[in-house]
């Protein structure tokens, strides 16, 4: 496994466990999180702990996998899923996705993340 993965790996382990220490160790100072494609980036880990206490707040049971991933130079490029339970309705949602992370320093400088805006909670039908 490269260095790369396992960084993510880690920063994984932290969003599951909700360490928001743990996951703002593993970003640049001036990390730019862009958490949905259109809207302005988050820049630094100030604006990105609030995102993890909004979305954090808001979810429970969380199951973050990769399924595929590449690399390229400071590049990794994840595919996978992130599955949740909503707190607001107590549904069970799987939302897939693609993400980009820049490394600088052993740490994510850069996160962008491509995926549904508003998924559609799991049903027996969609998963078979």
């Amino acid at each position: 496994m490269s260095q790369m993965l396992d960084v993510l790996k880690a920063l994984q382990a932290a969003n599951a466990r909700r360490d928001k220490a743990a996951v703002l160790a593993l970003v640049t100072p001036d990390v730019e999180y862009h958490y949905h494609v259109g809207s302005k980036p988050l820049v630094g880990p100030e604006k990105l702990a609030k995102f993890l206490d909004y979305h954090w707040g808001h979810t429970r049971d969380l199951d973050w996998q990769i399924t595929t991933h590449a690399e390229n130079g400071d590049k990794l490029l994840v595919e996978g899923y992130e599955g949740y339970t909503d707190t607001v309705t107590g549904k069970q949602v799987m939302t897939l996705y693609m993400g980009i992370f820049e490394f600088r320093d052993g740490r994510v400088a850069r996160w962008r993340d491509y995926f549904q805006l508003n998924p559609q909670p799991t049903t027996a039908a969609a998963t078979a």
